[in-house]
């Protein structure tokens, strides 16, 4: 925790300050504030600014994303999904069910998360609630990694992922803009095993080393 730093170099997920901060590249949860990237953080009075390494998401039609719901705006929610240019969640792609506005309204709420596929880019860029797999995202945690990354996170054939999810018994919903939704009791352990995959994705045998993570935590005093 930083909460004393003014400069420094700070990495995904790592804790910012006990308190909730206003400002870029952060995050909060559980009132406390986060890193969202790999970067520098400037602090300036209340506020935590953190200025990423990597350029951010750049959308393109087809992608699964998550994204947090911002404000409604009729007929559109206007959603963030970490890219320079807001999401744009028509009312007639947010569900594929005739549901109430009313009812749509309270699972679309302000900071919602959902997971949700882009259907078309023109000005904007819209997305889809109607889409296989796409879903509002309840009872976990985010992280983030570079979208680059996010392949080696994956693995070959879900490889990565896969041994992620069986050894540490949690769930990961990953979105191609690098926003990953982790549910289950070993929270803190699949964010340091992402930290791992950031760092060092383009070096050879990051299976291992991720699996060597994972046996030291789980040894006897961890």
């Amino acid at each position: 925790m930083i909460e004393g730093e003014e400069y420094m170099v700070v990495a995904p997920g790592m804790l910012l300050a006990t308190s909730e901060k206003k400002g870029s590249g952060v995050y909060i949860y559980e009132k406390k504030t986060y890193s969202k990237y790999y970067g520098i953080v400037k602090k300036q009075s209340n506020y935590i600014n953190v200025i990423p390494f990597n350029q951010r998401y750049t959308p393109k039609k087809g992608d699964k994303i998550i994204g947090k719901i911002k404000e409604f705006n009729y007929p559109f929610w206007i959603v963030d999904i970490m890219s320079p240019h807001n999401a744009y969640l028509h009312i007639t792609n947010a569900s594929s069910y005739n549901t109430r506005q009313e009812k749509l309204m309270e699972i679309y709420a302000p900071d919602v998360w959902i997971y949700s596929e882009i259907v078309e880019i023109t000005d904007r860029v819209k997305l889809s609630m109607r889409t296989p797999d796409t879903k509002v995202l309840k009872n976990g945690r985010i992280a983030y990694i570079p979208p680059t990354k996010v392949p080696r996170l994956i693995g070959k054939n879900g490889s990565m992922i896969k041994t992620i999810q069986e050894r540490t018994k949690c769930r990961l919903v990953v979105g191609q803009n690098g926003v990953i939704w982790i549910t289950g009791d070993k929270t803190e352990l699949v964010n340091l095993i992402i930290q791992k995959v950031d760092k060092e994705a383009h070096i050879s045998g990051l299976t291992d080393r991720v699996n060597e993570i994972i046996d030291n935590y789980y040894k006897p005093n961890n």
